[in-house]
């Protein structure tokens, strides 16, 4: 045991110390900005069962979790998500109507060995539960807005996109591979793909210029013209008129080709980028039916801060700048 005096489990972080006091000013500052727009902060427990993850298959694989079996012979697991736990914490008050929560915390997550990756991070975030439609967007995306310079960083740009627009195209390639395709943004596996399933026009133009379909407004417009399945147009219609809602567009760009990184996003998907970050720094989007699983017809949105990540792109700025 001599050997372990002195080491961490790879899958933990480091002791943070010289950054403690940055991670501690921005927590504050995006505490203040979910105050004043009236979100009641809550402290979520660590450990759930872990069936409360795998009943509703909301995209976290079982062998990501940290689990173990309680003195009750349940599986339980460390928090893997905050959107979950809250959807729970609703239905169990029985809550009605509009609810706001915000909160601080970790969630613990198995990584790929020599990824580089620890396996807890820290997340900040908020959930708005039964606003609907464009008023709850703009109210997130407002939030978002307000706490941008907040986070101590340069150049944070907003992508959003459509699980709706997503989902649709899944259902029309049925194909397992297009997922992996999308994510790598692969223009020559795209073409295998079209080829293999035989896809036609219009359809075949849309997936042939989806890998490169990111910009501002004219992505959007431009694909409009392209579709005819309807439930497609629909969800880019959406995106374009939640975007001329918007006061301040100069920081908001499209990714038609987003994949979501949970399986409960219905709307509209968003996530944020520094250049000194590879992975997103803001994640969230709207998720209207998660609440069934509680026997509750809520619509909802949300959206949480990487403070991991935002730690190490305020470093490597401060690095790249000195």
């Amino acid at each position: 045991m001599e050997e372990f005096k002195y080491l961490i489990p790879e899958e933990s972080i480091d002791a943070i110390m010289s950054n403690v006091s940055t991670l501690r000013r921005i927590e504050n500052n995006l505490r203040g900005v979910f105050t004043k727009n009236k979100y009641l902060e809550v402290l979520m427990p660590s450990f759930e069962y872990a069936d409360l993850y795998n009943n509703m298959d909301i995209g976290i694989e079982e062998e990501k979790m940290f689990q173990y079996i309680n003195y009750e012979g349940k599986r339980v697991a460390l928090r893997t998500d905050f959107t979950v736990p809250l959807a729970r914490l609703y239905s169990s008050q029985n809550e009605q109507g509009e609810k706001r929560y915000c909160y601080f915390g970790k969630v613990y997550r198995k990584e790929k060995r020599h990824k580089g990756r620890s396996s807890e991070f820290f997340q900040a975030g908020v959930e708005l539960l039964g606003k609907g439609g464009f008023v709850g967007e703009i109210e997130c995306l407002n939030i978002i807005q307000q706490s941008i310079s907040l986070l101590e960083l340069k150049d944070v740009k907003i992508e959003i996109s459509s699980a709706k627009f997503y989902n649709r195209l899944c259902e029309l390639v049925d194909d397992e591979s297009f997922v992996k395709i999308l994510k790598r943004r692969d223009i020559s596996s795209m073409e295998r793909l079209v080829n293999k399933k035989d896809i036609q026009s219009p359809l075949k133009e849309l997936l042939l210029a989806l890998p490169q379909s990111f910009g501002g407004i004219e992505i959007v417009d431009k694909m409009i013209t392209q579709i005819n399945d309807d439930l497609l147009k629909e969800a880019l219609v959406e995106l374009k008129d939640l975007y001329g809602r918007l006061e301040m567009k100069d920081i908001f760009s499209f990714d038609l080709a987003m994949t979501p990184n949970m399986k409960y996003y219905t709307g509209i998907i968003i996530k944020g980028y520094s250049p000194y970050s590879a992975s997103p720094i803001i994640n969230g989007g709207r998720y209207d039916k998660l609440m069934n699983h509680f026997q509750k017809d809520v619509p909802a949105i949300g959206f949480s801060y990487d403070l991991s990540n935002i730690l190490k792109a305020i470093e490597r700025e401060e690095e790249d700048n000195a």
